[in-house]
């Protein structure tokens, strides 16, 4: 029997994200131009965007290749909606899939690149090693996963200083208004007392650790800050 899942991404967080998304994802313009750097020359260019949201990742791509293509997958009907809105000007160069992350399903096919942003942490340990292994074996030779997401810092004063630095990054992009909805939402993981039933992110050596043992080379961690990592592998 699958293992329970967590409560469901609602079309009020879809609202509140869209409005506020800039402000909320730390440097959010400098961290899509490192993951479609990080997409540079990958062996075939048809890309699978985990979770695509608003589909900011597929537009970029698609902006700077034009022999792109992208597979749009996510669970959110409002975000795959604004996702196609987003791609109208790419006509032919991109599909859409409804599906949630914790199905399997979906998980075939061969992709030159898989990019993610704020989606595998609502996964837990297990999860998140089986995810790997299937992304592994939808890659051609050769081919990319990046990812960008929290994840959980190893100490209290690690912490402490994620907490700090997403409060700062969100004021600094949106203003008072951005924080105030930011403090109101509980957005912040890092502040919460406690477990969260949606949000379990892992650590930068366990990431590290899982894509190493599903097979990938040269898994490494090329941007942090404020909790947030970017990281990426390759398919031998």
């Amino acid at each position: 029997m699958p293992a329970e899942q967590p409560a469901a991404w609602r079309p009020s967080d879809t609202e509140l994200f869209t409005t506020h998304g800039d402000a909320f994802v730390p440097h959010r313009r400098e961290q899509i131009a490192v993951v479609c750097d990080l997409l540079a020359g990958i062996p075939e260019p048809r890309v699978l965007d985990l979770c695509c949201g608003e589909g900011l990742l597929s537009a970029e791509y698609l902006r700077r290749d034009t022999r792109a293509r992208v597979i749009l997958l996510d669970g959110s009907p409002e975000m795959l909606d604004k996702a196609a809105a987003r791609l109208a000007p790419f006509p032919g160069r991109w599909e859409r899939v409804r599906a949630d992350i914790h199905d399997r399903d979906w998980r075939r096919g061969a992709f030159g690149g898989v990019m993610t942003s704020l989606a595998v942490h609502h996964l837990d340990g297990a999860g998140k090693r089986e995810l790997y292994r299937d992304l592994h074996g939808m890659l051609v030779p050769g081919g990319v996963f990046v990812m960008a997401d929290l994840v959980e810092p190893a100490g209290a004063r690690a912490r402490a200083v994620a907490a700090e630095h997403w409060d700062r990054a969100v004021r600094d992009a949106g203003g008072d208004e951005a924080a105030r909805a930011f403090e109101r939402a509980e957005w912040n993981y890092y502040r919460l007392p406690g477990p969260d039933p949606l949000d379990t992110p892992s650590s930068v050596a366990e990431h590290l650790t899982w894509l190493a043992d599903a097979g990938f080379a040269d898994a490494d961690v090329v941007w942090l800050h404020a909790g947030h990592a970017i990281f990426t592998a390759t398919r031998p």
